[in-house]
């Protein structure tokens, strides 16, 4: 029996650790978020991660537009939102997408304040 408490505490942790994380259809958020940039595409390649501008509420499958400022300029640009990930008080939300000569490559933003709609 004493062999099985740690086995079940390493159990529970990585239970709590998954559940931390769910799946998520649509968000409300506060309109702002961070930008993690994993393409090549990107027009400020000097920037890996910027604050921007988002949609109040984001869907799974929707191109929503962002904004963001790179070298005193506003920038607009859209983002095929792919997945939606809440993690504990945020969500990330994704977009994957696969690159024709190699693995595919995910832009991410970061969302301090999201709330799950569905």
């Amino acid at each position: 029996m004493k062999r099985s408490l740690p086995t079940l505490a390493l159990l529970l942790a990585l239970t709590g650790a998954a559940s931390a994380q769910s799946p998520a259809e649509s968000v409300a958020t506060d309109g702002s978020g961070e930008l993690r940039r994993a393409s090549e595409a990107m027009i400020t390649p000097k920037m890996a991660n910027m604050s921007i501008g988002i949609p109040g509420v984001v869907s799974k499958g929707e191109v929503i537009y962002i904004q963001y400022e790179a070298d005193g300029n506003k920038v607009a640009d859209s983002f095929m939102v792919t997945g939606i990930t809440m993690q504990a008080e945020g969500c990330a939300i994704e977009s994957r997408r696969t690159a024709p000569d190699g693995p595919a490559v995910s832009d991410v933003i970061q969302v301090r304040s999201c709330r799950k709609l569905k």
